[in-house]
């Protein structure tokens, strides 16, 4: 209302009252305004065209709620108020609009002509057809103007280049061998449960569009990680993972080599990492392997794209230009209820953007069957999109049909484009169903006749686009017929033929950074070896006066100068009482001297909880931060040996499934990762179980991770005076096996450390073996490393 009084004041009125309000509120008054001269047919032309930018803006904002996106019509589109024309007094459709400055084009795209007007009929259809489609957009909630501005140039177009035949035909191929694959195991092995992709096979051209665009964009290295979902499909369709390693597990073989004394695991949860090739350029892809636990994966793999990406860094030459990023990408594949069920997704994507955490933005494909096992959307979640929980970190998001697969591969470039662009997160919602139940044994019309009662009525995806092509004269039905008689000879050959034979490679296991590993096996000296962790006195006395050194004009806080450096100083000259942080600082120094990188993560961890640390100084005046051990190696960065300090988000399961995915990947840097309080690890419960203490065991996969659990019996109550010890050696491996009649291996080591020298050995020893310690840090706290003595250089 006061708006509105202040409208209708003249030019001076106003100024007056905003120099009064200048003054006793504190507003700038700014110049009077002055109304340019119209003529009222501009004035008319200027509304007008005010008008057509508000419906364009509305389009851009409500015109995914019109989009058509689900093939099983379950979630309607709306008749969204917000993009009638009427309610913008927008009802001449014979009128002609200039466009400049309303509509966009993307410079990038082929064919671009821009239009510089047209009538409002072609306006409304050209929005429809872009923000209504098949294919929907939601980044109108990115505060970037130029994010924003992007997106406009992307989907306003005009002129959007199509499919070439041979693209086509790579969809076709893509969709009936997938189709066949199933088809071709539910007939051979009718008892398994496959967790197929029939009805989502649309993901399989999702994935091949982003593998052929990284290849041509110069990305080296996608880490996967995904549910068990149409897993099968994706590894023996597009990640050349052995049709007859499949079959043999699926016959009740183990698909570990003989002698490696390992459980394995189901069918959904195998992995492989295939290089492949398009166009002659190659990209690597590593799919990770998964536990059960839904979305556990999602933080490993950022983790691993993390250690991948800080590793190439350090090959490439500085002047190439080459940023976080540009050679590594995550791709996430989510399922939808778990999307928004799970609390780990939310863990993961707020570490997206963190410095010691990005990985220079995920894609995520969520494969959205609308159905969480039997719950319903409307059950399983309490916002619109199960993609809605992107919003929390201002990401984009692409809705898409996957009955429409040429519209999925479309969104896809898009989706690659916008990641490669801003290095950011974004998430591609593929709309789609499943064909069967929970798994193939399921009976889903126990709890949703109508849903499937629809999908039963449905012509598949595959031969539905089959169809397609032949009515566009792009296949004829002999040549589709031919495909997939082909598609199921390959399958039946390699049954008959190859099975029998394959045998499981043990060099598959231990390959890139773990080829220099043995793997040991029960009764193997290796594991009572005696490792040398011992560094001459010269060494560690000029590494213990590196870890507190600081530039001269430093600002150090006072009690930090006297208490912590001039102290540690103090006892390195006398040399003894030295305390656990030093202990710490002289192992982590002196494995940096020997050319290995250390990373320590987790709340706090710069100054430690109990400030005991202070492996990073800061300044008091500036608040700038050093990290003294990096001296050591800054005249020698070919390296790529540094301490990276890196203060976690305020969560434990992500973060140490992050460290997890850090350490497989760099067998040769300390990875450690300690919790606030030793209790804390409970919210990384899962991670514990399904990775760190089992993964050797079902995957043959080492990790040479630390953790590291301080508590103490300070009064602090029980969340602070307990490591639950119980719960460790529970998760142990037996020291005694009963049928053999010999010792095992352990999967991991619980280390009681007594004194600083302990401390100091067994991380040092780290870099070689792999450990779980518990010792004292100070008088009030002990804590816990943990090891894996299973794999040894």
């Amino acid at each position: 209302m006061l708006r509105l009084q202040r409208l209708k004041q003249s030019p001076a009125q106003l100024t007056k009252r905003l120099y009064h309000d200048k003054h006793v509120y504190g507003y700038r008054a700014p110049k009077p305004f002055v109304m340019p001269d119209y003529t009222q047919e501009e004035l008319v032309n200027r509304m007008e065209q005010g008008s057509l930018l508000r419906i364009v803006q509305a389009y851009r904002t409500h015109g995914h709620r019109g989009a058509h996106l689900d093939p099983l019509g379950i979630t309607k589109s709306e008749d969204v108020l917000a993009l009638k024309p009427e309610r913008y007094g927008l009802t001449d459709g014979e009128k002609v609009y200039n466009l400049s400055g309303v509509l966009h084009v993307n410079e990038s795209k082929v064919d671009n002509t821009m239009k510089e007007e047209a009538d409002f009929k072609t306006i409304l259809s050209h929005l429809n057809a872009t923000y209504c489609g098949n294919i929907a957009y939601e980044f109108m909630h990115l505060p970037s103007a130029s994010e924003r501005r992007w997106w406009y140039n992307a989907v306003e177009s005009w002129n959007k280049p199509a499919l070439s035949v041979e693209q086509k035909k790579r969809i076709h191929q893509l969709l009936s061998q997938s189709e066949s694959f199933d088809h071709f195991l539910a007939k051979k092995f009718p008892n398994i449960k496959r967790y197929g992709l029939e009805g989502a096979e649309s993901m399989m051209v999702a994935l091949d569009r982003i593998f052929e665009l990284s290849a041509k964009e110069g990305v080296s290295d996608l880490v996967i990680g995904m549910p068990h979902r149409g897993r099968l499909n994706l590894l023996c369709d597009l990640l050349e993972y052995p049709h007859a390693a499949l079959f043999h597990k699926m016959k009740g073989n183990s698909e570990m080599p003989e002698g490696t004394y390992t459980s394995g695991d189901v069918i959904s949860h195998l992995a492989s990492s295939p290089t492949l090739t398009y166009d002659g350029k190659p990209v690597h892809v590593s799919l990770l392997n998964n536990p059960s636990h839904l979305e556990a994966i999602n933080s490993v793999a950022m983790g691993k794209a993390r250690a991948k990406q800080t590793e190439l860094l350090s090959t490439l030459n500085s002047e190439s230009g080459c940023a976080l990023g540009d050679r590594v990408m995550c791709i996430q594949i989510h399922g939808d209820a778990a999307f928004t069920g799970q609390g780990i997704v939310m863990e993961a994507l707020g570490m997206s953007n963190l410095p010691h955490y990005s990985s220079g933005g995920s894609v995520h494909i969520v494969v959205n069957n609308q159905l969480g096992y039997t719950t319903q959307a409307r059950n399983s979640r309490s916002t619109d999109y199960c993609s809605d929980i992107g919003k929390m970190i201002n990401i984009p998001i692409v809705h898409v049909n996957g009955d429409h697969p040429e519209d999925v591969s479309r969104a896809m470039e898009l989706v690659f484009e916008y990641r490669n662009k801003f290095r950011k997160d974004i998430i591609l919602d593929l709309m789609c169903y499943r064909r069967w139940g929970h798994n193939e044994l399921d009976e889903p019309a126990f709890t949703q006749p109508l849903m499937y009662n629809n999908i039963r009525l449905r012509e598949s995806v595959p031969k539905s686009y089959e169809a397609k092509l032949t009515q566009e004269n792009v296949l004829s039905q002999d040549e589709a017929n031919q495909i997939r008689e082909q598609q199921q000879a390959v399958l039946n050959d390699h049954l008959q033929s190859h099975t029998a034979d394959y045998k499981p490679d043990p060099a598959v296991h231990l390959q890139g950074n773990w080829k220099s590993m043995t793997h040991v096996t029960p009764g193997d000296a290796a594991i009572t070896n005696i490792i040398d962790t011992g560094v001459d006195l010269d060494t560690l006395v000029k590494v213990g006066k590196q870890s507190v050194a600081a530039p001269e004009d430093f600002k150090l806080h006072p009690r930090l100068k006297k208490y912590h450096i001039e102290s540690r100083l103090k006892k390195l000259d006398q040399g003894k009482g030295l305390d656990w942080a030093t202990g710490e600082a002289l192992a982590f120094g002196s494995l940096l001297q020997e050319g290995y990188g250390v990373r320590i993560s987790g709340q706090d961890v710069g100054r430690g909880t109990f400030s005991q640390r202070h492996a990073m100084l800061v300044s008091q005046d500036t608040e700038d931060v050093v990290i003294p051990l990096n001296e050591i190696n800054k005249a020698k960065p070919e390296t790529n040996a540094f301490l990276e300090v890196s203060n976690s988000p305020l969560n434990e399961f992500a973060v140490l499934g992050f460290e997890y995915g850090m350490s497989i990947e760099t067998p040769q840097r300390l990875v450690l990762w300690e919790a606030q309080f030793g209790d804390f690890f409970s919210g990384a419960q899962i991670a514990i179980d399904t990775f760190v203490s089992s993964s050797d065991e079902k995957w043959l996969r080492q990790t040479g991770m630390v953790m590291l659990l301080p508590h103490g019996q300070d009064g602090a109550g029980p969340e602070h005076s307990s490591s639950h010890i119980e719960r460790f050696l529970q998760m142990s491996n037996d020291p005694y096996d009963v049928w053999q009649q010999n010792q095992v291996v352990p999967n991991w080591s619980v280390v009681n450390c007594t004194t600083p020298a302990q401390y100091f050995h067994v991380l040092r020893r780290q870099v070689r073996p792999i450990l779980w310690t518990m010792m004292p840090r100070s008088l009030i706290f002990l804590a816990f490393l943990l090891l894996d003595a299973t794999t040894f250089p």
